[in-house]
This record gives C-alpha cells, structure tokens and sequence, in this order.
C-alpha cells in the first residue's frame, strides 16, 4: 500500500504536461492493441494522423530539445509497466509516435526484421533525427530496416 502512495504522490508531483502525457500514453498502451486487432494497424495509424491533424499549429521540430524527446520515451515506459498485459514494441513505437506528432515534433515510425536468419523477428521503434527514442543506439545494425518509415505509408 506503501508504494502505491508514494507512485501516487510522485503522479501528482510531476509537471501538469508530463501528467497528461503519461495518461495519455497509458490510455492508449490499453486501448490500442484491442483496436489494432479490430480495425488493422493502418486504420489506427490513420485515426491517430487524423487526432493529431486536430491539434493547434504544431511546433517545429528543430526548437524540441533532445532531452524532452527522450523524455516522452521514458514516460511511455513508465506507462507501460503499469499496464496489465505488456504491450507490444509495435504498440509503445505507436504511442510515442503519437505524443511526439501532437507536439508537432516530426518523427519516423520505423519496422526491422532480426538479420540472424535462425529465427524471425520483427521490431518496431521511432526514430527522431535519425537516431532511435526509447531503443539502444544499435537497433539499426541489429534489424534490416525497411525504406520505407510505417507512418508514410
């Protein structure tokens, strides 16, 4: 009981945006794989461009410091732990995708396939400026990359 008081006062104590982004993101860590799997992850993909097409003019991603970026990365992390089924590398990549995109910070969502060809493997991660959020800074030379980033499709 002890430490849920102490995650609940560490909630409340956080910056009024990093609240709303971690409720966000744990909002969407549960409702997206039930929606994923009903509609297809193209028409969630979609809906999420069409929510964030709905925001105020968006900041260029140049003025977003890195730090804040990879914050964003820790706070879907931390949405993720409290989930009750963990969710997906698919699933974490589309959340942050998306707070980033609302934000207007402009960003890829990326999908590899393991290069060892014992097993498959597939991964899903965004990348900001070319260098991956929430993910070792190898996870290129681990997966072959397709061309083309999922979001663009």
């Amino acid at each position: 009981m002890k430490r849920w008081l102490y995650r609940l006062y560490l909630f409340c104590h956080l910056p009024s945006e990093d609240r709303a982004n971690l409720v966000t993101a744990w909002l969407l860590l549960l409702g997206l794989p039930g929606l994923c799997r009903l509609v297809g992850v193209r028409a969630c993909l979609r809906w999420m461009r069409w929510m964030v097409g709905r925001q105020p003019p968006p900041v260029s991603s140049a003025t977003c410091p890195a730090d804040w970026v990879d914050h964003q990365g820790v706070l879907v992390a931390w949405a993720a732990r409290y989930c009750p089924r963990s969710p997906t590398c698919l699933i974490r990549a589309l959340v942050l995708w998306f707070l980033l995109a609302r934000r207007g910070i402009v960003c890829d969502l990326r999908l590899g396939v393991e290069k060892d060809a014992r097993t498959f493997e597939a991964h899903a991660w965004v990348e900001w400026c070319g260098q991956p959020v929430m993910e070792s800074p190898d996870v290129r030379q681990r997966y072959a990359v397709f061309d083309t980033p999922l979001n663009v499709l």
